[in-house]
């Protein structure tokens, strides 16, 4: 499926260190199993489209009041400044919170949003020039110790409007830190004199340390070394992940009540019938019908475990549950059954010994990778609201996850986000990556499975 190109000229400034506006506690901070395991050891990407400021007009220039809301935030959120370093402890990770700051750039594109949102029939992922949104994205396992937690650049558009892009080491934080951390600059950005975010942020990773003895209750399929894991010395280049074409696909949300007919009617999860749906035309699309196949699922600890977490907790709370299934018998049989598999792992992982047992599992087998082998993963964002985030600017166009491709594999992570599209329909968006020849079968795939046509040959043999 051929993308439309849009080129246009970007220039990017210098990158400069923002620290701190105020002195901050110099010392280490405790990474919990769940913050440092190997297959967090990552970047997530995120980005904001905001149209001009309509009291002011294109004069309003966001980067001065960005750059000074994010100085103030890091006060609250100081370990954001220092950097990861490698502890004595079985190969663990500490943040040293050294005040050496976070990363800037501002740049000016002649570009408007209005043109911006032609591309795709739509603002949304793959945006045109994105390495020049975000020249200091990062791909893979790059740069994780010694290096900036925070690469963040603000893009002036020729209409007025700006870009507000950034990227996180997945180790300090996951997608709701993020939307916490990037929430404050907004306070600040709107009112420079305050001295407080309404949320006070939260380290608390010292609740999650694992059990002494240790004890591993649960089976943690997620971690299944396999081929792939197996081969513990190889690490994806940037050039592999950026091999894969970046696509994205809309489900309004008449489509996923079609699906959802074709489970349990209105009561079906929502999650279930989206993640079950993607997880069948993926395997159509690549995988062979000998495959084992697995889905594994981000769930977020904060509100439904104990011990509980302070509010304003941003680290990593999520973990993984893994549904295992054969390519063929997943779409072979009925879009129920693959979301049956996705209950059934759901229902089983509620109780609090749980998050325990992946702390405890980690400790005990070290920080190996999460299985790779015919594994997908679905990351539910649609809760977070980051197109709402106000910068002074109003609402954005777009909110969220810049691309897809993070994580430690190519291709394996895809997020689902909410969204509108330019006729005002509501639903949720997808963020994809496969290999270019992949990217029409998998759409095609997608309708099919909303519709409820399931060919009887469908396997890919590549």
């Amino acid at each position: 499926m051929e993308q439309p190109q849009l080129v246009f000229p970007v220039h990017v400034s210098e990158p400069e260190l923002i620290r701190p506006e105020t002195p901050t506690p110099q010392e280490l901070k405790y990474l919990s199993n769940i913050d440092d395991q190997a297959g967090l050891r990552n970047h997530i990407p995120f980005v904001h489209f905001y149209g001009p400021k309509n009291d002011i007009g294109v004069g309003a220039d966001p980067v001065p009041i960005i750059k000074q809301a994010l100085s103030k935030a890091l006060v609250h959120y100081y370990p954001i400044a220092g950097r990861l370093r490698k502890a004595e402890e079985k190969g663990k990770l500490v943040v040293d919170c050294c005040n050496e700051g976070v990363i800037f750039r501002e740049a000016d594109a002649n570009v408007t949003l209005e043109t911006l949102r032609k591309v795709h029939g739509g603002l949304r992922p793959s945006f045109p020039q994105w390495d020049r949104f975000l020249v200091d994205d990062v791909w893979g396992s790059y740069f994780i110790t010694n290096s900036p937690l925070l690469r963040m650049q603000v893009t002036r558009l020729a209409c007025g409007g700006f870009v507000f892009a950034y990227t996180f080491n997945h180790c300090v934080c996951d997608a709701y830190g993020a939307f916490q951390f990037v929430t404050t600059v907004s306070e600040f950005c709107q009112d420079p004199d305050r001295k407080n975010p309404s949320v006070t942020p939260s380290w608390g990773r010292e609740i999650l340390k694992p059990r002494t003895p240790p004890h591993v209750s649960y089976p943690h399929h997620e971690y299944d070394l396999d081929h792939t894991t197996a081969q513990s010395q190889k690490i994806s280049t940037q050039t592999d992940f950026k091999n894969l074409a970046q696509t994205s696909v809309f489900i309004s949300k008449t489509e996923i009540l079609a699906l959802k007919n074709q489970i349990n009617g209105q009561k079906s999860p929502t999650f279930d019938a989206i993640a079950s749906s993607l997880w069948r035309a993926r395997t159509r699309t690549l995988l062979k019908p000998e495959s084992v196949t697995k889905l594994l699922f981000p769930i977020d600890t904060r509100f439904r475990y104990k011990p509980s977490l302070p509010k304003g907790y941003y680290g990593s709370a999520v973990v993984f549950p893994c549904a295992v299934a054969k390519a063929s018998e997943l779409i072979e049989k009925p879009l129920h059954y693959a979301a049956g598999l996705v209950s059934e792992v759901k229902n089983g992982v509620t109780g609090d010994e749980y998050r325990a047992s992946v702390l405890d599992f980690i400790e005990m087998n070290g920080r190996r990778g999460f299985c790779s082998e015919g594994a997908f993963v679905v990351s539910d964002m649609s809760r977070l609201g980051f197109a709402d985030v106000d910068f002074g600017w109003g609402q954005g166009v777009y909110g969220g996850p810049s691309r897809a491709g993070t994580g430690l594999v190519p291709g394996m992570v895809t997020s689902v986000i909410s969204h509108k599209n330019e006729a005002g329909v509501e639903g949720v968006l997808a963020l994809v990556s496969l290999p270019s020849h992949a990217v029409e079968r998998f759409h095609k795939e997608v309708r099919k499975e909303i519709t409820g046509f399931t060919p009887v040959v469908a396997l890919s043999a590549l």
